[in-house]
């Protein structure tokens, strides 16, 4: 009897088992068979479970929708803040791939991992972030015009002369917005909306106004004679002279005279003059241009300024000593020279009477010593005679058909004098200035009559270097 009430409990408590399980069974083939989102599911902190897409979709935007109105960030600049509204980039969320993604959850898998995943998103919850959309250029135009409210166009400071005193005026620190780093600090900020502090690149000048101070007194300055130049040679000179003047090299600058001076062409007003080509006088645009960098190239060694490039002429100048000289030719000689001091020069020119001058403006507290140049020795190298048999002139004759002109070598020295005692004497150039030979042609036969000679022997070749005329 106790057995069989035994048998009827157990098949009591089977039956409530097994009819527990259809239940849970009924239940779990419903969840697995539902369109709507699954318990726990949450998109933007906004719970969506048990909707369907269509409803999820709808919510999500009404909520949402009306905070992207109002979202904004802060950038700020100093004391300056700009607001961005985030409707104005054409922010928007991917709402349609983010409810598809919280639909997809506990949908994926055999039919035990699918009602495991029910489970722990029931139990634990699942977070889903909706991606968001922008238009880059709406970010690019907003920048853009940021920029434009905070850049400002730094200025040197600036310094003129009257010819007795300088004047000059205070440098203006630039500033420029890093606008690429600004869109991806706004791109990366779209969620979080935090303040974003603008970095701005600060410019300074290279002229400032301490640094322009430093300017104080002559360190160098030099002069030659033009007297007895054509009016388009001193035009030449006068033009060159206004091109290099009220310059500031500023320290470690290099120079280039040519392209401060630029082409000799008539269309920058160059006038015809005497030129050399291969040692002859010739006429060319630009004759007397060379005076002016020879008054400049000495003024700049006296002022102790590097020179970079310096050539001699092929014949001696007769408006400085021999070795002085400092021959230029548009894209083939040129003059070049570098400021070494820690200290800007100021050069200033001027062309008054029959004379140019170079003055080199610089710091005298540091450049507190005289420099002079010295040739010497300089030794010539005489010009010799040359013959050519002529049986066409008259017997007996001799006639000159080229000039000739004596060479020089020459050794320049830069002579360093402090308080009148010489502290130093370095070696700075070894020039030749090549020797013309006399050309003559001859007629060796002689007549009864004692020799004659045509008008063209009479010239005394020791007045020849005197006449040279003056070159470029």
């Amino acid at each position: 009897m106790e057995k069989t009430k035994i048998k009827n409990m157990l098949l009591i408590i089977l039956g409530i088992i097994v009819i527990i399980f259809g239940i849970e069974f009924f239940v779990l083939y419903s969840k697995l068979n539902t369109k709507t989102i699954y318990e726990g599911v949450k998109i933007n902190n906004y719970d969506v479970g048990n909707m369907n897409e269509e409803q999820a979709l709808k919510f999500l935007q009404d909520k949402l929708e009306k905070q992207i109105e109002e979202k904004n960030m802060t950038l700020r600049y100093e004391n300056k803040t700009y607001k961005i509204m985030l409707k104005d980039l054409e922010f928007n969320y991917d709402y349609k791939k983010g409810v598809e993604e919280g639909h997809n959850i506990g949908r994926s898998g055999s039919v035990l991992k699918r009602i495991r995943d029910i489970y722990d998103t029931k139990k634990h919850g699942a977070e889903i972030e909706l991606q968001w959309t922008y238009n880059p250029q709406k970010i690019k135009k907003t920048v853009e015009g940021i920029a434009q409210a905070i850049d400002m166009e730094g200025k040197d400071a600036d310094i003129s002369f009257n010819g007795k005193n300088f004047s000059i005026t205070e440098e203006t620190t630039g500033r420029k917005v890093n606008t690429e780093k600004l869109i991806k600090d706004i791109e990366n900020n779209m969620n979080d909306l935090k303040e974003i502090t603008i970095d701005v690149e600060q410019s300074v000048p290279t002229k400032t106004k301490a640094l322009l101070s430093r300017i104080n007194g002559v360190i160098g300055e030099f002069s030659t004679s033009f007297k007895g130049s054509s009016r388009d040679r001193i035009e030449n000179i006068t033009i060159s002279a206004k091109s290099i003047n009220n310059k500031v090299i500023m320290p470690k600058e290099s120079v280039s005279f040519n392209n401060i001076t630029g082409p000799r062409d008539k269309k920058f007003g160059y006038k015809e003059a005497n030129v050399i080509v291969s040692g002859e006088f010739t006429p060319g645009v630009g004759g007397g241009v060379c005076q002016m960098s020879t008054t400049l190239y000495n003024a700049l060694v006296r002022a102790d300024i590097n020179i970079m490039e310096r050539h001699h002429h092929s014949i001696p100048a007769t408006y400085v000593n021999y070795g002085h000289d400092a021959a230029v030719s548009y894209g083939y000689l040129d003059l070049k020279f570098q400021n070494e001091f820690d200290f800007p020069i100021y050069i200033y020119t001027r062309v008054s009477g029959s004379r140019v001058y170079v003055y080199i403006y610089g710091d005298r507290n540091v450049k507190d010593y005289d420099i002079d140049l010295v040739s010497d020795p300089v030794e010539k190298v005489q010009a010799q005679e040359e013959t050519v048999v002529d049986t066409s002139l008259k017997p007996g004759t001799k006639q000159l058909v080229q000039k000739g002109r004596n060479g020089y070598k020459v050794k320049t020295y830069k002579v360093v004098s402090k308080n009148g005692e010489v502290t130093k004497k370095e070696l700075i150039t070894s020039d030749f200035y090549t020797p013309k030979n006399y050309i003559y042609k001859v007629n060796p036969q002689k007549e009864d009559a004692s020799k004659t000679f045509t008008e063209e022997e009479s010239l005394d070749s020791s007045h020849i270097e005197e006449e040279i005329p003056r070159d470029q």
